[in-house]
C-alpha cells in the first residue's frame, strides 16, 4: 500500500498527532489507544506520487461516454461512466470517483434503457459537459442508478464491481464517493455503515443530503468529508449536516478533513435545496456562504486524500 504510516510522537506535554493512510493492522493495534489521546489533526494531506504519470487534465481531454443497462453484468446497478480515452488501456491506474444521484433520476434501465439518461448529467458530468471539469489529473466518473433509495450494500457490491471488472485502471486508493439530495444521504448511509476502514471510499462530499441518522464519529474520525448544503433548504433542513460536523468537531476539534460550507442565498436553479451541482466546476465560489471557506476545486480538495 502506497500509504505513509502512522507516527506516533510520544512526549511527557506534547499531545499525540496521528497522520493518515495507516494499514488495516497499525490501527487495529492502536484502536483502543485512540479515546484517551489528544488528539490535534487525525488526517494529513498525502503525497501525490501515485499520480504523476497520469496524463494532466486539460480542456482538450476527451471523455468518452458509455453506459451499462442494468442486468448486462453482475453490476447491482445500470450506470453512466464518463472515463477518459486511456482509461483502461493505457495500463495506467485512475483515481474515479462514484457519484450517486437524487430523486428526480431515478429510474430502471433494465425495462427502459432511456431511463440512464437521467443519470448523464449533473455534478462532475455536469462540469465536463460544460468544459469546466478542472481535475489535477484525468479520472473517470462513474453515476449508477437506483429505482428506489440508496442501499449501502448495493454501494459496496457496485465498487467492489467496478474494481473487478477494471482491476488495472482502477488506483484502488483514490476510489471517492459524493451524491446530491438523495444521493448525498446515501454517502451518508453507506459511510455510517462501513465506517473508514470497510468503505473502500477515500474521501466524500455530499451536496444537501444527509439522512436522519446517529454517525458514528469514531469509525469516521479518519474519513476526510466536505458536505455542502443550502441554508434555506425547504427539503432537507441545514441541521442534518451541521449535526454530522458538530459531532466531530465536538469530539476532535480542528479537524481539516471534516468541512462544511452553507450557502445563504437563494437564487439556485435546484429550488428544492437552495443549491444545485455546481459546486464541482466553478460556478459557485462567488456565492454567499458560510462555514468552510469554498476556495478550493472539490475534486482537487478530494484528491488531497488517498487511502
Amino acid at each position: 500500500m502506497k500509504c505513509m504510516n502512522i507516527k506516533i510522537l510520544l512526549y511527557v506535554i506534547l499531545p499525540f498527532q496521528f497522520i493518515a493512510c495507516q494499514s488495516n493492522n497499525e490501527m487495529e493495534g492502536n484502536h483502543d489507544q485512540d479515546n484517551t489521546l489528544d488528539v490535534e489533526q487525525l488526517v494529513s494531506v498525502s503525497d501525490n506520487s501515485d499520480l504523476t504519470a497520469l496524463p494532466s487534465n486539460t480542456p482538450s481531454t476527451n471523455y468518452v461516454k458509455e453506459q451499462s443497462l442494468k442486468g448486462d453484468n453482475p453490476s447491482p446497478y445500470g450506470y453512466i461512466v464518463r472515463r477518459p480515452e486511456g482509461f483502461g488501456n493505457d495500463g495506467l491506474e485512475y483515481p474515479i470517483l462514484i457519484f450517486l444521484h437524487g430523486v428526480g433520476s431515478r429510474g430502471n434501465s433494465a425495462n427502459n434503457p432511456n431511463d440512464l439518461n437521467k443519470v448523464d448529467q449533473g455534478a462532475a458530468i455536469r462540469a465536463i459537459k460544460l468544459g469546466l471539469w478542472n481535475p489535477m489529473v484525468d479520472l473517470s466518473v462513474f453515476v449508477p442508478q437506483t429505482s428506489t433509495t440508496w442501499k449501502p450494500a448495493e454501494v459496496k457490491n457496485f465498487i467492489q464491481y467496478l474494481i473487478e471488472t477494471y482491476p488495472t485502471a482502477i488506483n484502488k486508493h483514490r476510489i471517492y464517493i459524493g451524491g446530491f439530495s438523495m444521493g448525498g444521504a446515501g454517502v451518508w448511509s453507506y459511510l455510517d455503515r462501513f465506517g473508514y476502514e470497510d468503505s473502500l471510499v477515500a474521501a466524500a462530499v455530499s451536496l444537501a443530503g444527509a439522512g436522519d441518522i446517529t454517525i458514528d464519529v469514531e469509525s469516521l474520525k479518519r474519513m476526510p468529508f466536505w458536505a455542502f448544503h443550502g441554508q434555506k433548504d425547504p427539503t432537507v433542513p441545514v441541521t442534518r449536516s451541521t449535526n454530522i460536523v458538530n459531532a466531530f468537531r465536538a469530539k476532535y476539534q480542528g479537524q481539516l478533513h471534516q468541512k462544511l460550507t452553507i450557502f445563504t442565498q437563494d437564487d439556485f436553479d435546484a429550488k428544492y435545496h437552495r443549491i444545485d451541482h455546481g459546486v464541482f466546476d466553478r460556478t459557485f465560489w462567488e456565492k454567499n456562504h458560510t462555514g468552510d471557506v469554498f476556495e478550493t476545486d472539490v475534486m482537487n480538495w478530494l484528491l488531497q486524500y488517498k487511502r
